[in-house]
């Protein structure tokens, strides 16, 4: 869940319509993959991945840009917390689950990360569209900074139980992947507190600025 202040900066025009465009395509793209994901789930955990993979994969590649906003200041994101987020995700979706997709599509983990991803990304979007233009209701923005109580866990989770489970595929592939996995998964303990607790001062900061304009 990416930390986002799209509308603190004054907004110019092509700004503005640049990142509606933006912010409008991605809530569709996660809206689409949570459809899918869902849609599936009857079908069975490779049914899912079968749906979601490739499109969830590349969605989430092109999320990159986003550092690259927040470097030249089209939003005024922490570029250290989008990268941390965004470039994890990133490694998630190539490392494992495109690399080894036999013991990514075998784990209920896949579908909970899927689900989880998708549904904060499609609340997050539509948010930062509507935020834009200030038309962002008291509900989506309550939901916004409240929904990633459960979802961040789970698909910090979910993430952290992939990765670990295609370490021993890893393994057969090259001695040196092991080590690395290992060390991505220590990683983390600190990323994942650096995260969460960043979204809780940023739920309490939003919350409370907007109950004093109300």
């Amino acid at each position: 869940m990416v930390a986002d202040k799209t509308s603190a900066s004054p907004a110019a025009g092509p700004r503005v319509a640049y990142l509606t465009l933006y912010n409008a395509v991605f809530a569709g793209l996660w809206a689409s993959i949570f459809v899918s994901a869902a849609a599936n789930l009857a079908g069975g955990r490779l049914e899912v991945f079968r749906a979601t993979e490739e499109r969830a994969r590349w969605v989430q590649t092109l999320t990159l840009v986003e550092v690259l906003h927040a470097a030249v200041g089209l939003v005024k994101s922490p570029v250290g917390t989008t990268a941390l987020q965004v470039v994890a995700r990133t490694v998630i979706v190539w490392m494992v689950w495109f690399s080894f997709p036999e013991s990514t599509a075998a784990s209920v983990a896949y579908p909970a990360l899927v689900l989880a991803w998708a549904t904060a990304d499609a609340i997050r979007y539509l948010y930062l569209v509507l935020n834009l233009h200030g038309k962002a209701s008291g509900s989506l923005v309550w939901l916004r900074y409240t929904m990633f109580f459960p979802l961040y866990p789970i698909g910090i989770a979910s993430e952290w139980w992939l990765l670990y489970s295609a370490t021993e595929d890893a393994g057969r592939v090259s001695p040196v992947l092991p080590p690395i996995f290992y060390f991505c998964l220590c990683l983390y303990i600190p990323g994942s507190y650096t995260m969460y607790t960043y979204m809780i001062k940023q739920r309490k900061k939003t919350l409370s600025k907007r109950e004093k304009t109300v």
